[in-house]
């Protein structure tokens, strides 16, 4: 089969290469997927740089996130998903760059066969994730303020809408005026240029010094330790990433004293599923060694009952994922230049059949 190899660490553009490599071999409860898309995601251009220590791999590897594609054949335990179409993430986290991947079933969802490929693509990890965040994890809660960060990107559009679904008022942050429109249109009621304005001051403004009870980060960095100046009594700051460098997962501080002073709390959230056995990971996320890591993940039941109530929003027009660019597969280094430099509003989605 046709995959994109990352030879060796390093930027996309130069050690990406297109070549002949086997179909995965597969293993008790895992899927095999002819991938019809695969879609761009922070963590695998950290991966191909080597600096995703989270779900680190050896070069060479084949790289992607994240897919959308049909079950060809399935393991032992897992013959019920021949001929279904799914979405999901390859076991560690790679591997969807490529005309076939093998799939955990704990980290497949069952996608409708008449959905747009374009569209099914783009559902998994932001929406998932954005209802975790907002819902699961900070509780939010109709009538309240919620700060969401890079809300023009896939899943700030995802927050965005599920939290305008729950009847709270949205202020987004962006980095265009092409952003900031999005944002709007998506529901939130205040779009803030990052770029040109100071988010704080501007949060402040539109609360009348109130502040947000929510804010969803998933930039860090100097934007973690801003946000806590917009946060109200008991507010809740969500933290699930950091996409303006993910070395600070190991190296960033958080001064204590900002979430005692300022009566908030700092909310973790680390979107792989598990079976219902907590000791039992099929993503190959808990065999990364951080000695001094407590890994809590979400269960698979958890994660078929969001996947429902997405999916059920979604028939009735409530929310869409937003896709800026789909290019062919033989272009997937270049839509992955342009999904780094911030160019793309919404996802990327790569098509295996262009």
């Amino acid at each position: 089969m046709k995959a994109w190899v990352a030879e060796r660490f390093g930027e996309p553009l130069e050690v990406l290469k297109l070549k002949d490599v086997e179909i995965p071999k597969l293993e008790a409860r895992h899927i095999l997927v002819r991938v019809l898309t695969a879609t761009i995601n922070k963590n695998e251009v950290d991966g191909i740089r080597g600096i995703y220590a989270s779900m680190a791999t050896q070069a060479p590897f084949v790289p992607g996130f994240e897919i959308y594609g049909v079950v060809e054949q399935a393991g032992p335990g897992a013959e019920d998903w021949v001929g279904k179409h799914v979405i999901g993430m390859p076991r560690g986290g790679h591997g969807g760059y490529a005309e076939y991947a093998v799939l955990p079933t704990v980290m497949a969802f069952e996608v409708p066969a008449s959905m747009p490929a374009s569209t099914a693509s783009s559902i998994f990890w932001p929406f998932h994730l954005a209802w975790l965040c907002l819902f699961t994890r900070a509780r939010l809660q109709m009538g309240e303020t919620v700060l969401i960060h890079a809300g023009a990107g896939g899943f700030g559009s995802a927050a965005i809408q599920l939290a305008v679904h729950a009847g709270a008022r949205v202020i987004a942050t962006a980095g265009s005026d092409e952003k900031l429109a999005l944002c709007r249109e998506l529901g939130a009621d205040v779009a803030i240029n990052y770029r040109k304005q100071d988010f704080v001051r501007e949060v402040l403004d539109a609360t009348g010094g109130r502040k947000v009870d929510v804010a969803v980060d998933s930039i860090g960095g100097d934007v973690l330790e801003q946000t806590w100046l917009c946060l109200n009594y008991g507010a809740r700051h969500i933290l699930l990433g950091f996409s303006s460098g993910i070395e600070q997962e190991d190296e960033r501080p958080v001064l204590l004293r900002q979430l005692i002073f300022g009566n908030i709390s700092m909310v973790g959230v680390l979107m792989t599923y598990v079976d219902d056995n907590p000791t039992d990971d099929d993503s190959g996320v808990s065999g990364v060694a951080y000695p001094k890591v407590n890994f809590n993940m979400p269960s698979r039941a958890m994660g078929e009952e969001i996947h429902r109530n997405i999916l059920d929003l979604m028939a009735r027009g409530r929310i869409r994922p937003v896709v800026g660019l789909e290019v062919g597969f033989a272009d997937l280094p270049q839509a992955i230049d342009r999904f780094d430099r911030r160019e793309i509003a919404g996802r990327v989605v790569i098509h295996t059949t262009r």
